[in-house]
């Protein structure tokens, strides 16, 4: 607070259906009935020297003749839609009975120009001046009629935007290559054409007292757990902001705990991967101009998933996720165990090893902690200068200077090869987790654990380890366990550190609590002949002809096991995308 000013209280206007009112009720302004007003008003309140904002008075073709006025902001608004909706339409309409001056008055001058003469598919009726402004800074445009206290909101937009490209910072091998964008309206359509179930909702709403930015809260009705969609759309409503710029800040306006290193919300930049999280009872969270898309709630072994592992066949998906694990504990710990061992435990090293790390170290001046923080924090550097580069630039950067610095320091004298080594692999293996907020929480754990190494040895590492999991036990997500997945064995081997064939998907994942956990039917292989076995005993028979074995086949899909699986809602359930 500035001393000797009083601070003024945020008003936030949110979205009510097509146009907007304020959250308190309050700072109404009505539309003037005199277009004088109206331009005066707008011009004190919007600028009358921006050359962006346009103010066109005009004469709509009725009988009489009615005078208009009509405002856009050049660069937010298609000129073609303006020229077709706003002034053709209106300025050169047929004089029809619906127009005659008898049937026109101060109450239904609005509603019978925007029924009878504007072909838009998207119109509405506004009454204050606010809720005009709102609409016209989000690339609408508004006519506003001599006499009448209305005005007509019509859709324009049409600036310019980025199109759709393959995401930068989840490439994958094998998959698709489309990815969000910043234009609202074009992610919704990559949705809805992922999930074109009737089901899917997209709940609007305005966050940002003068960015006025929209948000959509994405969930699928009788599949999400409404008590989850409440309590998202509850943080959301609770949010009072100046400006919310990317879905970052809204991120770290609605986690549990914004003091822990470790995210508790996910993003994407890939559709699919965001769709197939609403299938299994996520809520998904966009935000106009950013083309991250949030997804809530989470969990720790969510962050070390691709969306490879489900595109590649099952013996691939699970060795590949099994070695991401692998390597977050080596990025993690490894710098760590090496100081402390080196330091401390030296009987832990087989002999030969230790006279060669005792030989390379003699002409360093400096103890294995110094050497690790100069190679760590050298990394850091590269690393943060590579991203900041151009990429031309930065693809030669982090190669070059990891080689020039390595040997050079090696050269002087600085640190031992070993170490170099030591912090080679810890970078690599940091570079290997998808998701880079995780990447980076290990990234600064590291250093605390070098610490606790340097002073205690092997009981150091072992109490910082111990911290870390106590911490993470008690984290939450929108009140879901950070751990959930990981407490329960089952779910280890089928979807966290291993993934299970797709076939073997029959439940959705339980953390979210979704109202139907059966994704798919069981005894989707009945070409089988011992699966198509199973099924008969089951009850779930195939119902196609038998083949040449005397089995019949079955037209769904299933898994071999699942007679523990309730049979009704089995047949009924429909198959489900896989998050990914």
């Amino acid at each position: 607070m500035v001393l000797g000013r009083t601070p003024v209280p945020l008003e936030e206007s949110v979205s009510d259906g097509d146009g907007a009112q304020d959250k308190n009720g309050s700072g109404s302004t009505p539309i003037p009935d005199t277009l004088d007003g109206v331009e005066e008003y707008l011009r004190n309140k919007v600028g009358h020297k921006s050359p962006d904002v346009i103010l066109r008075r005009l004469v709509i073709w009725t009988s009489p003749e009615l005078e208009a006025l009509l405002f856009y902001i050049e660069g937010l608004t298609s000129r073609d839609v303006v020229n077709m909706m706003a002034l053709r339409s209106v300025m050169l309409a047929e004089r029809t009975p619906a127009l005659d001056a008898g049937r026109l008055d101060r109450e239904n001058i609005a509603t019978v120009v925007s029924t009878h003469l504007m072909p838009s598919g998207q119109i509405a009726v506004a009454s204050s001046m606010e809720m005009a402004m709102e609409r016209v800074l989000s690339g609408e445009g508004a006519l506003f009629v001599e006499g009448s206290r209305e005005c007509v909101l019509f859709e324009a937009k049409g600036w310019e935007h980025r199109g759709i490209e393959e995401p930068a910072t989840e490439k994958v091998v094998r998959g698709p290559r489309e990815g969000f964008g910043e234009l609202l309206r074009a992610n919704t359509a990559l949705i809805r054409r992922r999930l074109k179930t009737p089901d899917l909702r997209l709940d609007a709403t305005v966050v940002g007292v003068r960015s006025k930015t929209d948000i959509v809260v994405a969930y699928v009705e009788h599949l999400t757990n409404p008590d989850l969609v409440q309590m998202v759309k509850k943080r959301i409503d609770a949010i009072s902001v100046d400006i919310l710029t990317d879905s970052g800040v809204l991120e770290e306006l609605i986690e549990d705990h914004t003091y822990s290193p470790f995210p508790q919300v996910q993003y994407t930049e890939r559709p699919d991967r965001f769709a197939a999280a609403l299938s299994e009872g996520l809520v998904g969270i966009l935000v106009d101009g950013s083309p991250m898309a949030l997804m809530v709630p989470a969990n720790l072994a969510s962050f070390f998933q691709s969306s490879e592992d489900y595109y590649e066949r099952f013996p691939f998906g699970g060795p590949l996720r099994a070695l991401r694990y692998l390597a977050g504990v080596i990025a993690l710990i490894f710098p760590a165990l090496y100081v402390a061992v080196a330091t401390f435990h030296q009987e832990m090293i087989p002999t030969k090893l230790a006279l060669a790390i005792a030989g390379s170290h003699v002409p360093v001046p400096f103890p294995s902690l110094v050497e690790a923080l100069l190679m760590e924090v050298a990394l850091e550097l590269i690393r943060e200068a590579a991203i900041r580069m151009p990429d031309p630039i930065s693809q030669s950067l982090g190669f070059v200077g990891a080689l020039l610095l390595g040997d050079a320091a090696v050269s002087a004298g600085l640190v031992s090869p070993i170490m170099v080594i030591v912090v080679a692999v810890t970078g690599l293996s940091s570079l290997i987790i998808p998701h880079y907020p995780t990447g980076l929480a290990i990234r600064l754990l590291r250093f605390p654990l070098l610490f606790l190494s340097a002073s205690l040895g092997l009981f150091g590492l072992i109490a910082g380890l111990i911290a870390i999991a106590l911490h993470l036990g008690g984290l939450t997500s929108f009140g879901v366990p950070y751990l959930e997945p990981m407490m329960k064995p089952k779910e280890l081997v089928r979807d966290v550190i291993w993934r299970s064939p797709e076939y073997l998907f029959q439940e959705r994942p339980e953390y979210p609590s979704p109202l139907d956990r059966i994704r798919q039917k069981p005894f989707m292989r009945t070409w089988i002949p011992e699966v198509a076995e199973k099924a008969r005993r089951a009850g779930q028979a195939p119902s196609d002809s038998p083949d040449q074995d005397g089995k019949s086949p079955d037209n769904g899909h299933g898994n071999e096991g699942g007679q523990g699986v309730n049979e009704t809602r089995a047949q009924v359930a429909t198959v489900q995308p896989r998050r990914n």
